[in-house]
């Protein structure tokens, strides 16, 4: 591109992502409050998209335009219909035009500039350009049509999938709520039975599909008159496993202990690993708990579970 002014210059390293982040943000500022700016920001856009077209821009210049500049899908199109624009110029041009040798200093227009001929042309080539362009147009509709439909058949398969999703965490609460209830109403019935001779066994169970992460952590209360902890850990139905191995460790890391050859278990909310562990073995603090697939003598991981022990006096 030949020299211009100062401002067009650095419009034209801001359009090539040569400015510092400071530099581009104050070209962006200016635009976004002075319409003659950004007018100049259209018209240098223009002029390096034409030049890109007919092949002007080389070296370093050209892989800064095609690294920064056609990164934008729109900027994209600009450059297809560019393309388009100029290949129906070149071929509506009258013969008499093509048989006179051009000067030496021809005045090359922008593909705008271009537009603007043809818009108010009389020629009888006109309608061939128009049709030209209108098919050009017409393709670049029916992509963005095209795209708009599929991204709204994604965003609406998304919020079915996060409907699902609650719904299903909703229901396994209510379940491991009912099933603390139930251990809790068993252990009562039983002490009642045998004088309060029976030592309670300490329950919880634990979701799948829930990160170990995210909200408050599951909470084992532990009694001091319960000898035994009993940790149910429900698995999903793609969870086909002949055996399953759980690992128990500290929130530090500390190994607690390790159960392999462990089989799932089938309750009325579906299938589940029971891990039963003297409850001395539990501190209160934090625990880590990981859950394993066997088979064919390999291992492979289903869930990581954090829990919170506390003592209940």
């Amino acid at each position: 591109m030949e020299d211009g002014s100062f401002e067009e210059t650095v419009v034209v390293r801001y359009l090539l992502g040569d400015l510092p982040e400071e530099a581009q943000i104050q070209v962006e500022d200016r635009a976004f409050s002075d319409p003659e700016y950004l007018r100049l920001i259209e018209a240098v856009e223009a002029d390096l998209i034409d030049s890109y077209v007919q092949g002007e821009i080389q070296g370093a210049e050209r892989r800064q335009f095609e690294g920064h500049f056609l990164a934008s899908p729109e900027r994209r199109k600009k450059i297809e219909f560019a393309r388009a624009l100029a290949h129906v110029a070149g071929e509506s041009q009258p013969a008499r035009d093509v048989a006179k040798a051009a000067p030496p200093s021809v005045t090359r227009h922008s593909w705008r500039e271009t537009l603007a001929q043809l818009l108010g042309g009389r020629t009888p080539a006109f309608q061939f350009a128009m049709a030209g362009v209108a098919v050009v147009l017409l393709a670049v509709m029916s992509w963005q049509l095209v795209q708009t439909g599929r991204l709204r058949g994604q965003l609406s398969q998304l919020e079915a999938n996060q409907r699902l999703q609650q719904q299903r965490e909703q229901a396994l609460q209510q379940a491991a709520n009912e099933e603390h209830a139930r251990a809790e109403d068993l252990a009562a019935q039983l002490r009642n039975h045998q004088g309060g001779a029976v030592a309670p066994v300490a329950s919880l169970m634990l979701l799948p599909g829930i990160p170990r992460s995210e909200g408050a952590l599951p909470q084992l209360a532990i009694p001091e008159s319960a000898q035994l902890a009993r940790i149910q850990i429900q698995l999903e139905p793609v969870d086909d496993f002949p055996q399953f191995r759980v690992e128990l460790r500290t929130h530090s890391g500390e190994e607690v202990l390790t159960r392999s050859n462990l089989r799932a278990q089938r309750s009325r909310n579906g299938r589940a690993v029971v891990l039963e562990l003297p409850a001395s073995m539990l501190s209160p603090g934090d625990y880590e708990l990981t859950l394993q697939g066997a088979t064919s003598g390999e291992t492979r991981d289903i869930g990581f579970y954090n829990f919170s022990v506390a003592a209940k006096h």
